[in-house]
């Protein structure tokens, strides 16, 4: 609810989002690497989407937002780790932003957008792709609408 400077109830505003990075669905199992006053504690939890900024997860124990995190990722040959910092944060799911990328997490993260893409570009084809063949193609389509 948000709530005006007299503290009255204001009606829902909307707002547009805008990222700076497309962002993939990947699951995948990560751990969380937290830096606590006791040391450091080891977490696990599980990918929700990815992009070359940052990645949601849901993790067993809510970090707080501003925490210094590690993320470990499991690859192929070896595991990632990298540098993040949290932006959101609750019980249901958090949000990464990484800090600079080291350039072996950097490629390992393009190699996955880029096989996500091609696994999303079959399951999910332009709408319109295949009636380019079909009457006209597409720009007769678009002038019946």
């Amino acid at each position: 609810m948000h709530l005006d400077p007299r503290g009255l109830s204001t009606p829902f505003c909307a707002y547009a989002v805008r990222r700076r990075e497309p962002r993939y669905v990947y699951s995948a199992a990560v751990t969380l690497q937290r830096f606590l006053r006791f040391g450091p504690s080891l977490t696990r939890g599980m990918s929700l989407d990815i992009s070359l900024r940052g990645i949601s997860a849901v993790v067993c124990g809510a970090p707080c937002v501003g925490e210094t995190v590690v993320i470990g990722l499991p690859t192929r040959d070896i595991p990632v780790e990298m540098l993040a910092s949290v932006r959101h944060s609750s019980d249901a799911k958090s949000g990464f932003e990484f800090y600079p990328l080291s350039p072996i997490a950097r490629c390992q993260i393009e190699d996955w957008i880029r096989e996500m893409r091609k696994h999303e570009e079959k399951l999910f084809p332009f709408p319109y792709g295949y009636l380019s063949g079909i009457g006209g193609g597409e720009s007769t389509l678009l002038k019946r609408m």
